[in-house]
């Protein structure tokens, strides 16, 4: 995820955008997936490219001006990404934007970042960031087996109880992740679930020992494995993530040193989650839930 480590000198307008049209219960977007992250292709102001699906980006859009061409913008904050670098945001008139052929309805202005770093990893194309608002107002699948966003109108998902193979609460702030808790051995810290990240776990020195020293965390340099988490009453595992210390300089949340874990785009395409964000849960699914299948067809 490459999501901004600084405070906007503006309020972000109100968002108007909707990915499931009026009148229609079930949308399906198909999405590429690069480094993990699911992709989805759309034009901006005509041009072709793709965006990253990160509900980590607090904004309908955050465009790369890098590749997409925008009016004149005006700077609004300095700040860096998660990984780092520095980004320079600019608000300009919103161009027409189409996702999967369909024109999504943006507020009067958007915002952008200088993302070529970016560009190496995702190609030219890369237009930036499709942001938390455009799914948030309905239930979503990111549906990494058959490569589709499946949007879903509220009151109209039938689960069975063999549909669920588990399901948390969860507590969300604006420009934030859905946000629970998590079980790690006799620990508890904090926990969300982030599109844009491949997973990542944040930890104190004292507590990395105690985890290596449990059998709970092994591995490393660059990549170390949770033998297993538990999520309300759901226990996963193994977990593959990234391992950053706690208040170290490459910690760049605002949060302070504590011990955190964000499961991130490889957790979901093992895992298969409906995130419900007008009931704040998120549900964990079981092989063969019919939100698995294609509309239909048999499973």
């Amino acid at each position: 995820m490459v999501r901004l480590v600084c405070l906007l000198a503006f309020c972000a307008a109100p968002a108007f955008a909707d990915l499931l049209p009026e009148g229609q219960d079930r949308r399906d977007i198909p999405f590429a997936v690069v480094d993990g992250k699911p992709m989805l292709e759309v034009t901006v102001g005509g041009q072709p490219g793709q965006l990253m699906l990160d509900n980590g980006t607090p904004e309908v859009v955050m465009l790369n001006r890098d590749a997409a061409q925008l009016a004149l913008g005006q700077e609004v904050a300095r700040g860096n990404a998660a990984s780092g670098q520095p980004i320079i945001v600019m608000l300009h008139d919103a161009p027409e934007l189409q996702v999967d052929g369909q024109v999504l309805a943006l507020p009067a202005k958007v915002v952008s970042g200088d993302f070529g770093f970016v560009e190496a990893g995702f190609g030219e194309g890369f237009m930036g960031f499709l942001g938390s608002p455009a799914v948030e107002p309905h239930p979503f699948l990111v549906d990494y087996a058959r490569k589709r966003l499946v949007i879903l109108r509220e009151g109209t998902v039938a689960l069975t109880p063999e549909d669920v193979r588990g399901e948390v609460v969860f507590s969300y702030w604006k420009g934030e992740q859905p946000t629970s808790a998590v079980q790690i051995g006799d620990r508890v810290m904090l926990v969300d679930i982030d599109t844009g990240d491949n997973g990542t776990l944040y930890l104190r020195p004292e507590t990395q020992e105690a985890l290596v020293a449990s059998g709970l965390l092994t591995g490393g340099p660059d990549l170390w494995d949770l033998s297993s988490i538990r999520l309300g009453e759901t226990e996963f595992g193994p977990i593959t993530v990234s391992l950053v210390k706690a208040g170290g300089p490459t910690d760049f949340r605002r949060s302070g040193p504590s011990d955190f874990l964000r499961l991130g785009a490889k957790f979901l395409a093992d895992h298969p989650t409906l995130w419900d964000f007008p009931q704040n849960r998120l549900v964990f699914l079981a092989p063969g839930a019919a939100l698995l299948a294609d509309p239909g067809l048999p499973d």
